[in-house]
């Protein structure tokens, strides 16, 4: 570690402190992907990272709150909180349209179609190859 590096950790270097909007960002978008890409399975790990997201989100205002950022952050923050908030709920609608497909048979026939269609698939290829 660097003498400067140090010296930002305690608070003595010239830069100034950012919020972590980028790693917010990121979390959200890949936790939405993830939630859509897992309406074939589950999309619970998406949900969990959208509401690791909401949490970065929410420690990033408290740093503003406490003062620690400026307050030059705050609107943007609370703009992307909103955001968080709507996928928080479009996460929740998703779980509630998988179950809805669970408890109604979609999901059963949608995956008893495909793995006998793959099985079908295989055994051809399997069958050429030998």
């Amino acid at each position: 570690m660097t003498d400067e590096s140090l010296n930002e950790l305690f608070g003595e270097g010239s830069g100034q402190p950012v919020p972590r909007t980028r790693l917010a960002i990121i979390l959200l978008v890949t936790g939405l992907v993830l939630a859509l890409l897992g309406m074939a399975c589950s999309a619970a790990p998406g949900g969990l990272v959208v509401l690791v997201a909401w949490v970065v989100i929410e420690k990033e205002l408290d740093r503003v709150d406490s003062g620690y950022l400026p307050t030059e952050f705050k609107p943007r923050l609370l703009a992307l909180q909103r955001v968080t908030y709507a996928a928080v709920v479009l996460v929740l609608l998703l779980f509630v349209v998988q179950f809805f497909l669970m408890c109604n048979g979609t999901m059963e026939a949608f995956w008893g179609r495909l793995v006998t269609r793959m099985w079908e698939i295989v055994t051809r290829m399997w069958g050429t190859v030998s």
